[in-house]
């Protein structure tokens, strides 16, 4: 097994053994997450070579300490049975080269009539060692990665009190796996986290807050986005110097796939807005839009007051899947001794760019930057940080490809 070099501190090598699972503080306080979201491997072997050139370059042009997967990994409706777990070994195949660690959220293509999440992705990617994927809550409607991830700080074991936890849950979606030789049409899933993953959340928070005597600075990863996101998209808009980014498609939250939206992921943002010191929630699924925001005081949805909590897009890196946008990867950079105050993050693009690098503070929503560059492809309308007229004639003819998946 070849271990990972660090190279951050100037004149000081570490070496990172992959037999070491516990996640850690650098020696300078930090901590650099990358996000690959909407990978979309097997629809063509072109693609998958051109996704993992994507991880590859992010890979080798930012530091990153640990790397999160969140959701769609696979185009699961153009998987086969029988060759379902070989696109998990091709989608984690740049991590594995490399020697990074990292842990997965399942997404509504990780779930086909072919495809099950469980056997044929969770197993598939415990046979590595690098991976820290779990599933800590049982039930048929839980789904499958709901769980969580402590880091310590520098030095530290991992029977410590924890510097920071990472949060990941199963929004679910696509549609049940079928056992070979069952008739009938697809069943549809349930697209949001379900009620029994959000008590085990509460609970399990609670307990550890009672168990280390303080609240853990967290963040929290989840595929699908949360309704307040759609709520600041309509009522507030996407201000491309507050939180610039790329807004292309309408937001399309949990519990809207295929079903009416009838508050399915209330429980889910109140137990958000109630868990004391989660710095930011972060999801995918909308392949053109990659901006943040900031649900605070002046954004009410569903009786729900929002407190301060940042919500991001992450960036579509996968070939796989619609969407012509530069393919990239959110990155996030926490700094141990002010976590609250001093999460950077930004996207890096494939062409060697970053943009909308922001600060995820008290005052981030108020703070002015400029407005993202306009990286869309060169057939592309969009206009930065906005929606055109153009774009939304796109969004039926984008949901009718991703409900029929």
């Amino acid at each position: 097994m070849v271990p990972r070099l660090d190279l951050r501190t100037p004149g000081q090598i570490v070496l990172k053994s992959l037999n070491d699972r516990t996640l850690r503080f650098r020696e300078d306080g930090t901590f650099h997450i990358g996000v690959f979201e909407d990978l979309h491997f097997a629809e063509d072997d072109e693609k998958d070579e051109k996704s993992k050139e994507v991880m590859s370059y992010i890979l080798s042009e930012e530091d990153i300490d640990f790397v999160v997967i969140n959701g769609d990994l696979v185009s699961g409706e153009r998987t086969q049975k029988a060759d379902s777990s070989k696109y998990i070994d091709s989608v984690v195949s740049p991590l594995v080269d490399q020697g990074y660690r990292w842990a997965s959220t399942y997404g509504n293509h990780d779930s086909a009539v072919n495809l099950n999440p469980k056997d044929d992705m969770f197993e598939a990617e415990h046979k590595y060692p690098n991976s820290l994927t779990q599933s800590r809550v049982s039930g048929h409607e839980a789904g499958i990665t709901n769980y969580y991830l402590p880091v310590f700080s520098h030095g530290q074991s991992n029977t410590s009190t924890p510097a920071l936890l990472l949060w990941f849950f199963d929004s679910k979606g696509g549609r049940y796996y079928k056992k070979e030789g069952e008739g009938g049409p697809p069943v549809k899933r349930p697209s949001w986290i379900d009620e029994s993953v959000v008590d085990w959340f509460t609970e399990t928070n609670s307990k550890l807050k009672k168990e280390y005597g303080k609240v853990i600075p967290s963040l929290a990863f989840y595929h699908i986005p949360a309704h307040a996101m759609l709520e600041h998209q309509q009522t507030k808009g996407v201000d491309p110097h507050l939180t610039p980014g790329v807004n292309g498609e309408r937001v399309n939250p949990q519990g809207t796939n295929l079903w009416r939206y009838d508050g399915q992921d209330v429980k889910f943002m109140n137990a958000l807005l109630h868990t004391e010191g989660l710095i930011a929630g972060f999801s995918g699924h909308d392949h053109q839009n990659d901006w943040c925001f900031k649900w605070d005081g002046s954004l009410v949805d569903h009786n729900l007051i929002g407190n301060g909590i940042n919500m991001c897009y992450g960036r579509h890196t996968g070939y796989g899947g619609y969407g012509n946008l530069v393919r990239g990867g959110r990155q996030i950079l926490l700094h141990e001794g002010n976590l609250a105050n001093d999460t950077e993050t930004w996207i890096r693009l494939e062409d060697g760019s970053s943009q909308a690098r922001v600060t995820l503070n008290a005052t981030f929503g108020q703070d002015t930057y400029r407005a993202v560059s306009n990286d869309v492809g060169k057939h592309d309308s969009y206009a930065q940080g906005s929606l055109l007229p153009l774009a939304w004639l796109w969004v039926p003819i984008m949901m009718l490809s991703r409900w029929s998946m």
